[in-house]
């Protein structure tokens, strides 16, 4: 994560519409802005071992940053610093569970393609959505159906027949 110390006026046009508008942070009281979509975290008068400790608590692997830092860090800092963590580590962790995603998307999608050549089942949409968007490219084989429909269905149909297998990473 790149760190930039800046006053508010030095913050990029889109942070300031995000520390004003979405936040709500009055101009006297910004003191951190996090652009998760750049990995970046603009601050301005705070210590840089703080600065150090709130890019550990973003990137941290736990699924909850723990409630006594979070609650320090309030006291300290207010609503605002809170909340940009919070939000970012909630980002943070998003981006790995959809970097995961991937990975298993690349390696189901030849098997469900293959598997949809020849289909034998009945339709049904009760199925989560997954691996729609690595489908369409402007051509699709069932007419019928929209892209992630036809998707989900086989990718159930080969989870529920066990040629593939859910080994629990996206949990």
């Amino acid at each position: 994560m790149d760190l930039i110390k800046c006053t508010f006026d030095e913050l990029p046009s889109a942070m300031q519409m995000h520390v004003l508008y979405c936040e709500k942070i009055t101009v006297a009281e910004y003191q951190l802005a996090i652009w998760s979509n750049k990995d970046t975290l603009y601050y301005n008068n705070l210590p840089e071992k703080e600065v150090v400790r709130f890019i550990s608590l973003i990137e941290s692997d736990k699924k909850f940053i723990n409630n006594r830092t979070m609650d320090s860090i309030y006291k300290k800092y207010g609503w605002a610093v809170y909340n940009e963590i919070h939000e970012a580590h909630s980002e943070y962790l998003k981006k790995g569970r959809e970097k995961v995603a991937e990975q298993i998307a690349q390696e189901y999608f030849p098997i469900i393609e293959k598997t949809m050549k020849k289909p034998s089942i009945p339709y049904c949409d009760e199925l989560l959505k997954a691996m729609s968007h690595l489908a369409d490219k402007g051509h699709f084989k069932f007419k019928e159906w929209s892209t992630d429909q036809a998707y989900i269905y086989f990718m159930g149909y080969l989870l529920g027949s066990g040629k593939l297998e859910w080994e629990g990473r996206l949990s």
